[in-house]
């Protein structure tokens, strides 16, 4: 292993999460190296050493590829001064550095070398706010410094020495060598075999407690990943033996002893076992509960129906079908209803009449609430009274878990009634909270289309509930829409069943745009973009779909190319770049993490209007923000985005990339959700192959979960 010494000359690239980057070395004899490396950037200016070897790499030539990174401790007085200045302390600056160099003189060289912050409490003239902040910052360098010096030894990245340090502080080493396996709850792209590499070179055997209690965390953390609540016994002890390789009469005496412990929960159903975190169970368990309590009651309202339904068809115009008018008169007379149909049928519509129908009952007191920002915006408009989040019409707990708020059966809502539109994202955790808080007289009327993507989450409420046949409901199957000639509507009722869209045909509504290349579906989408930007007023009503976010049809990579192609950089807009990305004034960009301080969440999205030397200023649709710019990893680029991320959204136009690499996301259910988001126009850039894979496509990954069951009373809690 080759080290070289030098100073930062210039960055290059890091990624958002911090634990890749690419920069230029300037060594001791003026070469330029550049390098790379798995871990936070180095700044410019520093003094480091890299660790590693040279690579030649096939595109970019001979490069540094380093394993590890030091900041090296000033060994002259400029140096110091340097590297004081580059600590990055607010209130900081050369004149408070020039106190510290002049009150310890050239002992300062031997304090920062050997690691004593607390005599920089001795320094007069310096804000104790400002010392305080020195000293813990110097003790936080020597701890990151001793943290590489432990992950180098065992040969692991240094990349996540940050924010171990973060969580653990001045304990980083001690807790790590007690229990390698606290990694993985603080570093979340930290493979498990990283960890259970480095308890074994800290002596930690296949049958270690501490191991154990890390395999079954890692495997119970993917459930919600993957959709599910709870686990066969027999298939967790086989995912566990997989992963660790260890006597399985061990793994299954450890799940025996952490049921016995409460650690666990547990329910026999048709002669399996199936085990559950303790959060899973109690919100199956508990949804299941609170719904049960609804649909024992039935309290119709002080209003004549019938008569109500034909004052509300001819103010409005229109006439109800059937099922509409069975759809409104269940919601006014059960307490816990569901509306379920595909676009185009009138849910909207319906729930206008029940906001009216409500109120003239003498229940004024009604929420309309959605998973998502824009879905909520779109059920404002279409209703004309005020929807709101499902996260924000709960209140989260700041800091705390994403399902902790402060609405529950303790403080519950004021309302009488309320009404959950998009109920397809729904999942068991949500669905448990919203529940715990809606007080038991209030009248309950859940909305949605049950052939959308299943949530991201455990569980798939909306679908449970429908298919137990507990549940008062209406199915909604004329489409509305339809007479008028929508084309959008045709196409997705098609996928739906199985059946081709019409590819070949005009229509202003749906059309498809056929590509044999990359280059050539990137180009497409790219003019099609700027072709319908000029249509539309509001920069949000575009917006390009893609099945994935990695890779090079991913949404990431559309994101960047369509930025550049429709908001390059301009002396006029301010811009900034950080983790590796590029933020423009005018850039579309999306909530990727909740932030509860202001109260903006995952999903929702938004348009840079300003960028000031600490903030990027976004539009988003209920609220301007000003977020500081060391937080920019909490958004992304928007240009394009998952169907995943587009559900519970409406846009006027959206152009959706659909090509053979997206392999298995080709499914039918992932094609019907993008192609219902748009209101007035369709395009799909792809290849007819991709569109028919995922027409005959279903989607069959089984979600192990005993929530229909419970609500139909065949398993017991």
């Amino acid at each position: 292993m080759d080290a070289i010494r030098g100073f930062v000359y210039r960055t290059i690239y890091e990624n958002t999460q911090r634990t890749y980057c690419v920069f230029i070395l300037k060594d001791y004899n003026e070469e330029y190296i550049t390098c790379t490396g798995k871990f936070e950037s180095p700044k410019e200016g520093e003094d480091i050493e890299v660790r590693g070897r040279y690579v030649e790499h096939e595109k970019y030539g001979r490069q540094f590829d380093a394993s590890s990174v030091e900041k090296l401790k000033p060994d002259n007085m400029g140096a110091a001064k340097t590297y004081l200045l580059n600590l990055g302390i607010k209130g900081f600056g050369e004149k408070s550095v020039e106190k510290v160099l002049e009150y310890f003189g050239i002992r300062i060289l031997e304090i920062l070398r050997e690691e004593r912050p607390e005599e920089i409490k001795d320094v007069p003239g310096l804000r104790k706010s400002v010392k305080d902040e020195l000293f813990n910052t110097l003790l936080g360098e020597g701890i990151l410094s001793d943290l590489n010096h432990f992950f180098e030894s065992h040969h692991i990245s240094s990349k996540w020495s940050r924010i171990v340090y973060t969580y653990y502080g001045v304990q980083s080493v001690a807790v790590i060598e007690d229990n390698p396996y606290t990694l993985l709850r603080v570093a979340p792209d930290m493979l498990f075999g990283t960890a259970d590499t480095l308890a074994e070179h800290l002596g930690i055997n296949g049958s270690d407690t501490r191991r154990l209690e890390a395999g079954l965390e890692w495997i119970l953390r993917s459930l919600d990943n993957q959709g599910h609540t709870c686990l066969p016994v027999d298939q967790l002890i086989g995912r566990l033996d997989d992963l660790l390789q260890t006597d399985v009469d061990d793994i299954a005496n450890f799940i025996e002893s952490l049921l016995e412990q409460g650690a666990l929960y547990s329910t026999y159903y048709e002669d399996i076992l199936y085990i559950y975190p303790p959060e899973m169970y109690v919100s199956e368990v508990e949804g299941v509960h609170y719904t049960r309590e609804f649909l024992l009651q039935a309290d119709p309202i002080a209003l004549d129906i019938s008569s109500f339904i034909e004052k509300f068809e001819r103010d409005n115009y229109i006439t109800f079908g059937d099922a509409q008018k069975e759809a409104i008169q269940l919601s006014f007379f059960e307490k816990f209803s569901l509306i379920t149909g595909g676009p185009g049928t009138g849910k909207t519509t319906i729930i206008k009449a029940l906001v009216k129908g409500f109120q003239l009952g003498g229940l004024g007191r009604i929420i309309l609430c959605a998973p998502t920002g824009r879905a909520a915006k779109r059920l404002t408009e279409a209703t004309e009274f005020e929807a709101t989040t499902i996260h924000r019409l709960l209140v989260p707990v700041q800091g705390s878990d994403s399902y902790d708020f402060t609405k529950n059966e303790d403080d519950p809502l004021d309302i009488d009634v309320i009404i959950i539109d998009e109920a397809s994202m729904l999942n068991v955790r949500l669905f448990y909270s919203l529940m715990a808080a809606i007080p038991k007289e209030a009248h309950v009327i859940i909305v949605g289309d049950v052939d959308q993507l299943p949530p991201i989450g455990a569980g798939f409420v909306l679908k449970d509930l429908l298919d137990s046949d507990c549940v008062p409901y209406t199915r909604l199957n004329q489409i509305y829409r339809q007479s008028s000639g929508n084309t959008i509507v045709e196409s997705a009722y098609a996928i739906n069943r199985g059946e081709m869209p019409n590819l070949e045909g005009v229509s202003e509504e749906f059309s498809f745009i056929p590509v044999k290349s990359y280059d050539m579906m990137m180009k497409a989408i790219i003019d099609v973009y700027k072709r319908e930007q000029e249509t539309i007023e509001d920069e949000l009503d575009i917006q390009i779909i893609s099945p994935m976010r990695r890779g090079e049809a991913g949404s990431t990579l559309i994101s960047q190319y369509v930025q550049q192609a429709v908001n390059p950089p301009d002396s006029y807009k301010g811009e900034v770049r950080v983790n590796g990305i590029t933020y423009r004034v005018g850039d579309k960009v999306i909530q990727i993490l909740n932030d509860y301080e202001l109260e903006v969440f995952n999903g929702e999205i938004g348009v840079i209007y300003a960028i000031t030397r600490t903030d990027i200023c976004i539009r988003f649709i209920h609220k301007e923000v000003r977020l500081p710019i060391d937080e920019a990893h909490m958004i992304m680029p928007a240009y394009a985005i998952t169907v995943h991320k587009s559900q519970g959204s409406e846009y006027g136009v959206v152009i959706i990339p659909f090509v053979p690499r997206y392999g298995g996301m080709l499914q039918r259910n992932l094609l019907y959700t993008a192609v219902t988001r748009a209101k007035r126009k369709v395009i799909i850039v792809g290849t007819t192959s991709a569109v028919e894979r995922a027409v005959r496509t279903v989607n069959a990954d089984e979600r192990y979960t005993l929530f229909k069951e419970r609500l139909q009373g065949r398993c017991d809690s």
